[in-house]
């Protein structure tokens, strides 16, 4: 496919087949990926690939401290708050995924359990983690979300499904321990990857995109 076309039909899969992701698959992915621009090409992004024991490791302790109600300390905090344009999308596009799951906005266990399946990378036996240096600001973190785009992108390309989560990072000590690293590296992102189910209803729902007029001020 051309470049439009992977940006435009790349979507974040949330429901995916237990099978691994090839060793090399992943290093060809994270090699096209780190073609990304960076300041003065800083190249602050690292990638912690989990497969195996060490996936296997990271799912059970986030999943339980998930559903023990610990909250988790993220390297880089969560937002606790939107502006009213951001509020509204968030809004629209959480009530069309449970509608397309045919779960009610009044079934809180069901919702639930959508929640915790965060966790547990959507059944996918693969997530990359993103992180940097801490002593790196945040040029460096706008730097790590380019890198990170083109993995999306690029996975797309390769058949495989995607999912970026902010929830895989939310316990970065359990991370640490996983992956023997020391408190200098903060975690910006976790990412489910895997084969997808196709048919799966929400694997297949496509979020609506503000038009452009909304995005775009064009001066003369």
């Amino acid at each position: 496919m051309n470049l439009a076309e992977c940006i435009s039909t790349r979507s974040s899969k949330r429901d995916f087949k237990n099978i691994p992701v090839p060793k090399d698959l992943i290093f060809k992915l994270i090699e096209i990926s780190s073609h990304a621009p960076s300041w003065a090409n800083s190249q602050p992004w690292k990638v912690a690939a989990a497969t195996g024991r060490t996936s296997e490791f990271i799912k059970e302790n986030i999943y339980k401290m998930a559903c023990d109600g610990n909250m988790g300390t993220p390297d880089f905090p969560f937002p606790e708050s939107w502006p009213k344009e951001q509020s509204e999308n968030i809004f629209k596009t959480g009530k069309n995924r449970y509608e397309s799951i045919g779960i009610s906005r009044s079934d809180e266990e069901k919702r639930r359990e959508i929640m915790l399946s965060n966790y547990l990378f959507f059944g996918s036996q693969t997530a990359l983690f993103v992180y940097m240096d801490g002593t790196l600001g945040h040029w460096s973190v706008l730097d790590c979300g380019m890198f990170i785009q083109n993995i999306l992108l690029v996975a797309h390309d390769m058949g495989l499904g995607a999912c970026p989560q902010a929830y895989l990072v939310r316990y970065p000590d359990v991370l640490r321990e996983a992956f023997n690293l020391d408190n200098s590296n903060k975690f910006l992102l976790g990412i489910s990857l895997g084969y997808v189910e196709k048919e799966s209803p929400i694997n297949n729902l496509k979020t609506a995109r503000m038009k452009v007029d909304d995005i775009l001020k064009y001066y003369e």
